[in-house]
């Protein structure tokens, strides 16, 4: 699928040197794009980023030159100094960085800190956002989502913990992006028996002739029968309906059980499906 009014752009930055160093695996980054998919998204691009402000404001920026309708970021919201990543926004949108008294506010009550000045340095970075942003609170953890307009992409800056992750985006960056993606998306998941060599042209075939069709094998999941490879395929369509999502997924069905029997094999349907992740796994 390609960026398009119907489908505009989505990009994901996971930002943190252990991610690189293969210290913490990036679950962030897989989780988010199997949510935003699964509401009719496009997710264009995944990247992971150094903590370093030159590399962060160089990527960043360019994501929104490019068209970027929404850009999510994991990471660097802490109260350390390598956590830039509040900073490095408020550099491409041409601003200073603000102290949120509200979020300050919110950590002074939930610490039962009676006195401004007795808030930490910490706190204070946590609840520091560019300015002109918006501050959405974080009701799993301390540092908040941070909403921030640039030009025409909209910038949801969101902390590194996975947990904490899930909970801001259910309950700040989820209905933004249901209102950005239009239309309807249903898959399923078929076997067929032939090896990825000789598969992988058809899938390529039906995607070719049939637009807004996604077609992918499993190899990982395949199996060795008495009859040859069972290679598992999911097939997903997208459409503004569900009732023209279901006939655009039954015609790529219908094309790739054609092109599947001048090979020699049959289709067998499995399950209708949402998403899958990596492995192949239905969710």
């Amino acid at each position: 699928m390609r960026s398009s009014d119907d489908h505009p752009a989505i990009e994901i930055y996971s930002i943190g040197t252990e991610l690189l160093n293969g210290q913490i695996q990036d679950t962030n980054s897989f989780w988010l794009a199997q949510q935003i998919t699964a509401l009719g998204g496009y997710v264009r691009r995944i990247c992971i980023i150094d903590d370093d402000m030159q590399e962060m404001t160089s990527v960043l920026r360019n994501a929104c030159d490019r068209g970027t309708r929404v850009v999510i970021t994991t990471g660097g919201l802490g109260p350390t100094p390598d956590d830039m990543t509040a900073e490095a926004v408020a550099r491409i949108l041409g601003v200073s960085t603000v102290v949120d008294e509200s979020l300050v506010a919110r950590f002074m009550e939930n610490r039962d800190i009676a006195r401004r000045e007795d808030v930490n340095a910490g706190l204070l970075k946590m609840a520091t956002v560019p300015e002109g942003a918006k501050a959405h609170p974080n009701p799993a953890g301390v540092a908040p989502c941070v909403e921030t307009q640039i030009g025409e992409t909209t910038v949801f800056s969101l902390p590194g913990p996975p947990r904490e992750v899930k909970a801001l985006y259910g309950q700040s960056v989820k209905g933004p992006i249901g209102e950005l993606c239009s239309g309807e998306r249903v898959g399923l998941r078929v076997v067929v028996n032939l090896p990825e060599s000789q598969c992988g042209p058809l899938l390529h075939n039906v995607m070719e002739e049939c637009p807004n069709t996604y077609l992918k094998a499993f190899v990982a999941l395949s199996e060795r029968t008495a009859d040859g490879q069972r290679l598992p395929v999911d097939i997903v369509a997208w459409a503004q309906g569900e009732a023209e999502a279901k006939a655009l997924l039954q015609q790529a069905l219908s094309l790739f059980e054609s092109q599947a029997a001048e090979k020699g094999s049959e289709v067998e349907v499995l399950a209708e499906k949402e998403t899958a992740d990596s492995s192949g796994t239905l969710i």
